[in-house]
């Protein structure tokens, strides 16, 4: 059923989650991730999961790589490799991974990013009284929300990045606004939205971040760029600075496609489904259709690898 269902996809994401089970031996589960037979969901399944002498980078990506062979996956076809922010998985992917599947990219989970941003509200708020606790399920709801939004199931990749910097730009703002008539808790409310978005921006946007950080987003590049394959988006993007080149395989051919496909997306209604409007524009625009139907796909969460 597996094999099936990768030849009927054509590309899958890799995902990965380690952990220990009950004697504490090491397990590693590696999840495919594929187009659904609908135009906009998106199928886990269980590939793998395998014992581990230790966690290591070598064996994590030799693993990974035990793994596709044994289902026949072309090394080409995968798309994206997502993982938690460990340094072993970084450098699974960096030293190994990278060169065996050159078509893609590396992400680390999302909805874990946006809680690690959440869990600010949490130290600056050990001991919750009824007016601290109304703050933070007011104002945590919506890094809450975030992390839902990116537990989903839909293709949403395209979409990821502005959400994050939504709630960015929205703490931004709250900084500066009265948020209780306590000094000392409206301190505490302000340093929380300092600490959010520089906690969020250190991920998605580090070169702009004040804070030099350990972890990134590795796909930081690649979630501004993949909002190319949305025609709601492509008009409001400035193709000039937009970091393409991040998309593997977007080469000359792409970018001659780009201008037709930007005056094109201009008419296109708000209420199209995006892998139905690349499978009929895909005669039109071949290239970038071929890209767009590729890392459309991706997954931006390791959820159902947990």
């Amino acid at each position: 059923e597996v094999m099936e269902l990768i030849k009927w996809s054509g590309c899958l994401s890799v995902v990965t989650n380690e952990s220990t089970d009950a004697q504490d031996q090491y397990v590693l589960h590696i999840l495919f991730v594929l187009k659904d037979t609908s135009d906009s969901e998106l199928k886990a399944v269980l590939a793998d999961a395998m014992y581990l002498q230790a966690v290591k980078y070598n064996t994590i990506s030799q693993a990974i790589v035990k793994c596709l062979n044994t289902f026949g996956v072309v090394f080409n076809n995968t798309s994206a490799f997502i993982s938690d922010n460990a340094s072993y998985m970084s450098k699974a992917y960096n030293q190994v991974l990278q060169g065996l599947l050159p078509k893609s990219v590396h992400l680390t989970c999302n909805a874990h990013i946006v809680a690690l941003a959440s869990d600010k509200w949490k130290t600056s708020f050990p001991e919750v009284d009824k007016i601290q606790l109304n703050l933070i399920t007011r104002y945590g709801k919506q890094l809450v929300d975030l992390i839902k939004w990116f537990e989903s199931c839909e293709i949403r990749v395209h979409q990821a990045y502005n959400k994050v910097v939504d709630l960015i730009n929205t703490y931004e703002a709250l900084k500066g606004e009265q948020h209780c008539g306590d000094a000392g808790i409206q301190n505490q409310c302000i340093k929380t939205f300092i600490e959010v978005t520089e906690k969020l921006t250190s991920y998605y946007d580090p070169d702009s971040s004040e804070n030099t950080s350990r972890f990134t987003q590795p796909a930081h590049q690649f979630l501004k760029a993949v909002r190319v394959f949305d025609p709601l988006q492509i008009c409001t993007l400035n193709l000039d600075t937009l970091p393409l080149d991040s998309i593997p395989g977007f080469n000359r051919s792409c970018r001659t496609e780009l201008e037709y496909y930007w005056f094109h997306a201009k008419g296109c209604s708000s209420e199209l489904l995006l892998t139905a409007f690349w499978k009929s524009e895909e005669p039109r625009f071949p290239n970038i259709a071929n890209l767009a139907k590729q890392y459309l796909s991706v997954v931006p969460n390791s959820v159902d690898a947990e």
